[in-house]
């Protein structure tokens, strides 16, 4: 593979929140919302700076847990992405946490307030629709294939949404092959494999180009690479806490996937004190299975 993960953090913001990526951003949202993007300003714009805090000698020390991945603005609403490739706790929560939080915070803000002929602001006035889409490399509704869900403020019992579309969460699953529209298709195909075919539009294909390991900087492609591998052992060290707390009749099967997970590791040189402690696994156990030779094989 030519390219980093479409979905890995520096990927999502290099590609999504760069200043002359702007376009890209619209496409995004133009195509998952139906609406019109203009002024589009990115509240965290991207840069490789961010990441050196979190990197010493090539190393992350510390995991980069990141929660709206793509913050930003335009003439009438506000915007939020993140990508989730694992399942995690209070995901649900998380989703509806973050946009109720940016719908709150516009309260009173001056660049979105109205007056009235007095001049005195209508505070309320300043509230405005969010939209957040969450892109998701698992199956969270597990009861169809519809690829992408977007829930909206609804009298479920009178089958009417609210008269303004003040909160649209959006979940888009990876997973799934049931998909609206072709623009939705093309996002599909590039999020999953970083690639989209001839036919796609000038945006998407832009972001495919964006990710290639030859437009990377040396620094960009070796973060990314550190990144993904961080995410590794933090999903890792998550299984080895699940497995610590299973009943003993199960610990025979959870501790062969312990070690194919640890083999995982081994593969992408993750060094045996770090795998012994995102598996669980004992440093005599880890320093066998690099002994075997055979990283080619989880059995």
């Amino acid at each position: 593979m030519d390219r980093i993960l479409p979905t890995g953090d520096l990927a999502i913001k290099k590609v999504l929140a760069s200043e002359e990526n702007k376009d890209i951003l619209a496409g995004l949202i133009e195509d998952f919302f139906d609406v019109v993007v203009e002024d589009l300003t990115i509240v965290t714009p991207y840069s490789i700076a961010a990441y050196r805090e979190f990197d010493k000698g090539g190393e992350i020390t510390i995991l980069r847990q990141t929660i709206n991945d793509v913050a930003a603005t335009f003439k009438t609403a506000d915007f939020l992405s993140e990508a989730q490739i694992k399942k995690s706790s209070y995901f649900d929560e998380r989703t509806l946490l973050y946009p109720l939080e940016r719908f709150c915070g516009n309260y009173n803000k001056a660049g979105h307030m109205a007056f009235d002929s007095q001049g005195r602001p209508l505070r309320y006035s300043s509230l405005r629709p969010v939209y957040s889409l969450n892109i998701l490399g698992y199956t969270h509704f597990p009861d169809d294939d519809d690829a992408l869900r977007i829930f909206e403020l609804y009298d479920a019992k009178r089958s009417k949404r609210f008269y303004k579309d003040y909160l649209r969460i959006g979940y888009f699953e990876l997973t799934k092959s049931g998909i609206e529209t072709q623009r939705q298709r093309y996002w599909h195909e590039y999020f999953n494999t970083g690639e989209v075919g001839p036919d796609a539009p000038e945006y998407i294909q832009k972001a495919s180009s964006i990710i290639e390991y030859s437009n990377l900087t040396e620094e960009e492609l070796t973060m990314a690479k550190t990144l993904e591998r961080a995410q590794a052992i933090y999903e890792a060290d998550m299984y080895g806490s699940f497995i610590e707390g299973e009943a003993k009749g199960e610990a025979k099967g959870e501790a062969a996937k312990a070690r194919a997970i640890a083999i995982n590791l081994l593969k992408m040189d993750i060094s045996v004190e770090q795998v012994v402690t995102a598996t669980g696994l004992t440093h005599e156990e880890v320093e066998g299975l690099q002994q075997q030779g055979d990283l080619h094989s989880s059995t």
